[in-house]
């Protein structure tokens, strides 16, 4: 059931990044409302698709969709 929700919520999460690009995991946070440990689940989900890609820069993840 869990499951269900993590990959609905992850496309949610794949969408908003093809509309604003690349993020960063606090901003996916407010924009989304969903709490930090769902953010990382719903991008563990995407990261085992290979849909994204993380980028550490100026002290701050970044997540962006691969190309």
């Amino acid at each position: 059931m869990l499951n269900n929700l993590i990959s609905a919520d992850a496309g949610l999460i794949w969408q908003l990044l093809c509309e604003r690009g690349m993020m960063t995991i606090d901003d996916i946070e407010k924009i989304t409302g969903y709490r930090q440990m769902y953010v990382y689940l719903t991008l563990g989900w995407l990261s085992r698709e290979d849909k994204i890609h993380y980028l550490e820069k100026d002290d701050n993840l970044y997540v962006e969709l691969n190309k």
